[in-house]
């Protein structure tokens, strides 16, 4: 990582992230936002990958580690989909101005709608890398019991 780590530190948790401000070349464009995937950090290959190409482009860059992954707070098996939702939405209000290019990895790409749906007028456009918005379907709900199932129907 070539950067200084930042904590955004919520009432239950803290969340580790390391943001790069645009270039005066730059401003004015959308910034870069990394979503990653299940039990990975910010110090990936994609999420550095990222860093590299960003930083030559003078752009804005935000990559962080959802609650239970990488250097934020808390044990992963504690966390859910829903909590890692949650704090990408906790750092995108928080951490950001302007409009925002989401680029979301595998579970990233679901988190990543999950946050376009909730901003849209702030999310200049978004990039799925191997994506899994059926993240859920897929993984998920074949493991659970027909009672479970049928909870989550009726909740819907």
């Amino acid at each position: 990582m070539n950067q200084d780590i930042s904590y955004l530190t919520l009432a239950d948790r803290k969340l580790a992230y390391q943001q790069r401000n645009a270039s005066p070349e730059s401003a004015g464009k959308a910034g870069i936002i990394f979503l990653g995937g299940f039990a990975s950090d910010m110090d990936g290959t994609k999420a550095n990958f990222l860093d590299e190409k960003t930083t030559q482009a003078g752009q804005s860059y935000l990559r962080f580690d959802y609650r239970g992954h990488g250097l934020s707070s808390d044990k992963f098996e504690d966390g859910c989909i829903g909590d890692w939702a949650d704090d990408a939405l906790k750092i995108f209000d928080s951490v950001t101005k302007g409009p925002q290019l989401l680029v979301g990895s595998s579970m990233g790409g679901w988190i990543g709608l999950l946050l376009a749906r909730a901003r849209p007028d702030r999310i200049a456009g978004f990039v799925g890398i191997a994506a899994a918005p059926d993240f859920t379907r897929e993984l998920i709900i074949p493991s659970l019991t027909q009672d479970q199932k049928a909870s989550l129907e009726e909740d819907r």
